[in-house]
């Protein structure tokens, strides 16, 4: 074969060739970002989660981990320190099922990554996650999940787990994380309880109580708005209305406080 064909031969299988992705998970490359080098941009609300099998750990435990949701072709999945998402993976796993899921070295730390072996399309995977002696404190999953080649989400957040009487884990930046958003122009009329066990979530007291028609009524809602979450809160009195957000075992969730003068609810 003339030798210049050659050449065009290597070069194309050596320059263009990763643009194609990693359909075998040999994807060590993108252990730390946990991104695709597929030149596009990642999808923002997820459709797959991470389960575990308990939320309490000791060194040397075997945690059952599972990745579930829509069909996918690829994926990654790491454990690293819940106080240092952006560190290096911790721990190490093992594998269920050899065929659809191959254990990768990340950051020199043997096994401490799980991905695909080919682009099989998948609902689900599992696998272990062995702590370590060494472990932080709390550990939080982390996945990227790849539908397609244009499709994908990167750092998709997983349950925290942690080890018995670990402190919480601590906010970093909570008014960079947290936007307050008052929205005048709903603060001329009283909130209603409609919607309540639908649209929203809602806490009240009395019970069933509807704050638009009785002063009385402690009350506190929470809805999905566009990309924000939307919170309703009134009560009689003088005093303060609050609501903290709070990491437990499995998810953020939202975690309600009603004082007033006083008073807890």
């Amino acid at each position: 074969m003339n030798p210049f064909v050659l050449f065009l031969i290597y070069l194309y299988t050596c320059v263009f060739s990763p643009v194609t992705g990693y359909p075998n998970g040999k994807v060590t490359s993108a252990c730390r970002s946990m991104r695709p080098d597929h030149g596009h941009t990642p999808q923002a609300d997820p459709i797959h989660s991470i389960n575990v099998d308990k939320t309490i750990f000791n060194p040397g435990d075997r945690i059952k981990v599972t990745l579930s949701g829509s069909r996918f072709d690829g994926f990654l999945v790491e454990a690293r320190d819940a106080e240092n998402l952006n560190g290096s993976a911790v721990g190490s796993f093992s594998l269920t099922d050899k065929r659809i899921s191959q254990l990768l070295t990340c950051d020199g730390i043997q096994n401490s990554a799980v991905s695909h072996t080919s682009k099989e399309r998948k609902l689900q995977v599992e696998f272990f996650w062995v702590a370590p002696a060494n472990s932080p404190k709390h550990i939080q999953f982390l996945a990227t999940v790849v539908q397609k080649y244009k499709i994908y989400w990167v750092k998709i957040p997983g349950p925290v787990i942690s080890q018995p009487n670990a402190p919480s884990v601590p906010l970093k930046n909570p008014s960079s994380m947290i936007t307050v958003v008052l929205p005048s122009a709903s603060l001329h009329k009283r909130f209603s309880s409609a919607g309540c066990g639908s649209s929203k979530f809602c806490i009240r007291n009395p019970v069933s109580c509807d704050p638009e028609h009785n002063p009385e009524c402690f009350f506190l809602s929470f809805r999905k708005h566009g990309q924000s979450v939307l919170v309703e809160m009134t009560g009689p009195g003088q005093g303060n209305i609050s609501f903290v957000l709070s990491h437990d075992q499995w998810m953020v969730r939202l975690l309600s406080f009603l004082h007033f003068a006083g008073k807890s609810t």
